[in-house]
């Protein structure tokens, strides 16, 4: 582990164990927030938690393909600002520490092309990605551009971007130092990111020990995460 300092230990968890935990959290006289319309909303609070409904919501056309294809598929999500019982040590995926790790280069757009047309990612990336509605896209890229007050980018391009993002994870080209484990990092800002979930809580079942992971930009539009912070997200089976 990168630091003691963890803000977020993440557990996948089924309707048995969740039901347990429940009950054990209410006796310590602690509320759990449960996420409403993205998943990322576990993280609110002192403990959360996701239900598998939770993903087709606003999440529907960019995370829930990841989810869907993960091993995860069906169980809850459940963050806890604290390590929980062993009995749940099982379930712990991931957790996260934010760092103040800047990434020292960029990839070019030539670049990004390589990193979606690698046979790795390729093989892994679930169809349903592809088939993000262009039309919902055209409106976020205007939505970013007045946020930003940068002329509207194209939608080709965002979603370019978004791709290889979860590219460099799945099959990594650019990695930090040894200091953070040689980690792969999200190679670009918060505001052309997709999905952090994917990497934050492993639904890329990962091989890696560490990833640098950024906010997408519905992570930082509800607050709940920095934007272009990096966030350490050790894989807590491989190390």
């Amino acid at each position: 582990m990168l630091s003691n300092d963890v803000w977020k230990y993440c557990y996948w968890i089924n309707c048995k164990a969740l039901s347990k935990l429940q009950q054990q959290i209410i006796k310590k006289g602690i509320s759990m927030a449960r996420a409403e319309k993205n998943p990322c909303e576990a993280l609110i609070g002192e403990i959360g938690y996701a239900e598998p409904d939770i993903w087709d919501i606003i999440c529907k056309h960019d995370a829930a393909p990841w989810y869907n294809k993960s091993k995860f598929k069906n169980k809850t999500l459940v963050t806890s600002s604290f390590s929980l019982d062993d009995e749940y040590k099982q379930y712990l995926e991931t957790t996260i520490t934010p760092v103040s790790f800047d990434p020292l280069y960029i990839p070019s757009k030539k670049e990004k092309k390589a990193l979606i047309n690698n046979s790795v990612f390729q093989k892994i990336k679930p169809a349903e990605w592809d088939n993000f509605p262009g039309e919902m896209g055209e409106q976020i890229t205007l939505g970013l551009a007045k946020v930003t007050g940068k002329p509207a980018d194209s939608w080709e391009n965002l979603f370019q971007t978004w791709t290889a993002v979860h590219a460099n994870f799945v099959s990594p080209q650019f990695r930090a130092e040894e200091k953070y484990l040689n980690a792969p990092y999200s190679i670009a800002d918060s505001y052309t990111i997709s999905s952090c979930c994917v990497e934050l809580f492993n639904l890329l079942e990962s091989e890696e020990k560490a990833l640098l992971v950024r906010p997408c930009t519905g992570a930082i539009m509800i607050k709940l995460l920095e934007k272009d912070r990096y966030y350490f997200v050790e894989l807590v089976k491989n190390s």
